[in-house]
């Protein structure tokens, strides 16, 4: 009997090894919480590598923040490869300014630029001012559009359970008003890991069930306490990046607004539970996301170390092989994306509808995801909302995601504030004024001022856009403007050089009807009728006593214009394309006074123009871009009662923002070629080295007899300049030359925008 009981007893032995394993992969369950850290987050990346390589089994995720990022991507089975191969993408980095993508920017919709640098949106109610102040650093359009194209599917296959998931998740924002975590079980993923990294100032919050959310690690920044409340797993990982705020940085408002807001966080887990993987950067800033090599390793190599001990710990192994079944497992539940329909709410019943007609073009089709961008950029473009936050919800039915919107109207007003300042008389000031009127349709009521020592300027008008599938724009603005030439062209290191004494005035009415062409570029048909003032003396040296010689001509102009805009920048572009082809005939009476003559003489002009205009750059790597630029204009040969105003208006080459304050005499003909070349290079993401050099050909050059010089000498133009795009306007210090003016080298400290309106005759 005994011999009986032990060869049971080795038989047991024998057949109890592959028994165990299977029951210890049951029954010991790991879990693996990730602090947040902004791009210090990356750690957790290398972090788990090391885990997969060394087959360490992670069957649930929590984080926060960053780390909520992180384990929201594996848990919808991202490897560590695809998520350092994502963080470390262009799309991504573009992610970090929240810039608009240039196939998406809708120029047709934008109005005319101006030197707008600051702007504060607010409404009147009640009789009240009620001003709305921006509550985030980076617009957040695109990354909650990135969140909706990453975790919809996996919502979907999940049923909006976070249990569901390849790997089952949680994560943790901060409900504000009661100063308490909110812990995130289900619904949309993309909206629970957007909640939890909305940093306050940075990114702006996310609403759920009618609570404001902001980032988690305000009141839990290690959510190990929830892995366990809900999991329960036998071993819990800690990986830790970062600590609680050290003291604040006069100089980093970051640092500040971590120590006003953020609770302090326990990083600590009792060793019966699990084991911890950390290590700090303090030299690591929120949004140094360039450091991602430098902090997957860190966390790769640190999390090697500690493998004897984890294994001690979890004695169970994941291989490879199942881990990528279970991942591929999971893919197959989650459905392409396909869109039908939209549902809009946050606005009045007609803008929800109009929202809703916009998304889905008046279609009952489906539509892809870059169709759905598309439509989603446009409507941004229009400036029609203050929020606009995507989600999406699968239809079973229909086979396709229903998107859904929740937008927040934009304010009815809007001031704008800008302009130059310049060591030159190029100084102006610039305020602007917009309401808003948005119903059936919508109308923006804009006005704006600007004045300086050159020029000044008044604009007032109206745009009706008609969100019709054939989308169609109409404008009318009066403009009224006048140009010191004279003052404008003083140079602060020569004020002895003094040109012609001559100012323009131009009063007049402009009315157009356009539409889009492409997202980049429009069709404008319009007219201008007005007036157009010359006042001048013929030398440079007068009496404040001395009559002046005018010349007034009142126009009527029929003009076709399409242009297309890609640059970067308003101002000092490194990237991008710009084009412009306008087609204009006029008709008009001068109406001529000499100070020398008692008697005003009349004449009729009449001519027509043409005018071709590329500026493109091409990149050729991230440090060094080179523009070209060629221009050419032709019109129906004119001639003015006298020299100054025929001059005042021929066709001019300006093709930079410095040489729009000069009149440049002898860049101006009736017909021209105008070549350039632009090399840049870039120092940063923000400040270049620029130059400009350009020769321009005239194919005759009007001379102050009032004859014609056939094919004159071609001259030359350029500048050098030091630029610094700041977040609300460039700063700049270039040397400036012109070959024929009078002087020829301009050194100019420059910060802002000189940006004028546009002209009565606009070629």
């Amino acid at each position: 009997m005994r011999r009986l009981e032990v060869r049971l007893l080795i038989i047991l032995l024998i057949f109890s090894v592959p028994y165990n394993k299977i029951w210890a992969n049951d029954s010991i369950r790991v879990g693996l919480v990730m602090s947040g850290g902004g791009a210090k987050g990356l750690f957790h990346i290398g972090v788990l590598k090391a885990l997969e390589s060394n087959n360490i089994p992670v069957d649930y995720v929590s984080g926060t923040s960053m780390g909520a990022i992180v384990a929201g991507l594996y848990s919808i089975g991202y490897t560590p490869d695809e998520m350092i191969d994502y963080f470390s993408s262009q799309n991504f980095n573009a992610l970090l300014t929240g810039l608009i993508p240039v196939k998406y920017r809708f120029f047709s919709q934008e109005p005319e630029e101006t030197p707008e640098m600051l702007h504060l949106n607010f409404d009147i109610s009640r009789k009240e001012f009620k001003p709305f102040l921006p509550t985030n650093l980076i617009p957040p359009y695109r990354m909650d559009l990135e969140f909706l194209h990453l975790t919809s599917a996996a919502t979907a296959a999940c049923k909006n359970n976070f249990d569901s998931l390849m790997v089952p998740f949680r994560c943790v924002a901060s409900d504000i008003n009661t100063h308490k975590p909110y812990i995130m079980r289900n619904g949309n993923l993309g909206t629970a890991i957007r909640a939890s990294m909305s940093y306050p100032f940075v990114f702006k919050p996310v609403l759920i069930d009618s609570t404001l959310l902001f980032d988690g690690g305000v009141y839990n920044n290690f959510p190990w306490d929830v892995m366990s409340s809900d999991f329960s797993p036998d071993v819990i990982i800690g990986s830790i990046c970062t600590s609680n705020p050290e003291p604040p940085n006069e100089s980093d408002i970051l640092s500040q607004i971590s120590n006003m807001l953020m609770s302090s966080t326990d990083y600590t887990i009792p060793d019966s539970m699990g084991i911890l993987i950390e290590k700090h950067f303090p030299e690591v800033k929120i949004l140094d996301f360039w450091r991602i090599r430098q902090l997957v390793d860190s966390g790769y190599n640190i999390t090697l170390t500690k493998i004897d001990e984890i294994r001690k710990k979890i004695p169970v192994q994941r291989t490879a092989e199942e881990l990528a079944a279970k991942r591929k497992q999971f893919k197959s539940r989650c459905f392409d994306l396909k869109y039908n329909g939209a549902t809009v709410k946050g606005g009045s019943d007609e803008q929800n509808v109009m929202i809703q007609r916009l998304m889905t073009r008046d279609t009952k089709s489906d539509y892809t995801h870059e169709q759905l961008e598309s439509r989603f950029y446009s409507i941004i473009a229009f400036n029609l909302v203050n929020s606009f936050y995507p989600a999406a919800e699968y239809d079973f039915e229909k086979q396709a995601y229903t998107p859904n919107f929740r937008i927040s109207p934009s304010p009815m007003f809007r001031i704008s504030l800008g302009g130059n300042i310049s060591s030159s008389s190029a100084n102006m000031f610039y305020a602007g004024l917009e309401m808003l009127r948005w119903k059936k349709n919508l109308t923006r009521y804009r006005a704006n001022l600007t004045f300086g020592k050159q020029y000044s300027s008044f604009q007032i008008g109206a745009r009706r856009d008609y969100p019709l599938s054939f989308p169609l724009f109409t404008e009318a603005y009066l403009y009224m403007s006048a140009y010191d030439f004279y003052r404008g062209s003083q140079d602060i290191f020569y004020d002895n050089i003094r040109p012609v004494f001559l100012k323009e005035y131009d009063s007049f009415f402009t009315g157009n009807i356009g539409r889009g062409l492409t997202k980049n570029s429009k069709l404008k048909v319009g007219f201008t009728s007005g007036l157009q003032n010359v006042h001048y003396h013929k030398s440079a040296f007068f009496k404040s006593t001395d009559t002046l010689n005018k010349s007034n001509f009142s126009f009527l102009s029929l003009n076709m214009l399409i242009d297309k805009n890609t640059y970067n920048y308003k101002q000092y572009p490194t990237s991008g394309h710009y084009f412009k082809a306008s087609l204009n005939g006029i008709w008009g009476r001068e109406n001529y006074r000499d100070a020398s003559r008692p008697a005003a003489m009349k004449q009729s002009h009449n001519w027509a123009s043409l005018s071709v205009l590329s500026d493109y750059y091409f990149d050729f790597n991230k440090y060094v871009s080179l523009g070209a630029y060629a221009e050419f204009t032709a019109s129906s040969k004119f001639a003015f009662l006298d020299y100054y105003p025929t001059i005042d208006m021929l066709p001019g080459f300006h093709p930079t923002s410095y040489s729009k304050t000069f009149l440049l005499e002898s860049y101006r003909a009736n017909t021209y070629l105008a070549l350039g070349i632009k090399p840049i290079i870039k120092l940063g993401k923000s400040v270049s080295l620029q130059s400009d050099m350009y020769i321009f050909q005239a194919y005759e050059r009007l001379l102050p007899d009032m004859t014609y010089e056939r094919l004159p000498k071609s001259l030359l133009m350029g500048s050098v300049a030091a630029v610094w795009q700041s977040p609300i306007g460039p700063l700049s210090v270039s040397l400036n030359y012109y070959e024929k003016n009078y002087s020829k080298l301009y050194f100019l400290v420059n910060f802002g925008y000189i940006i004028f309106n546009r002209k009565a005759i606009n070629y």
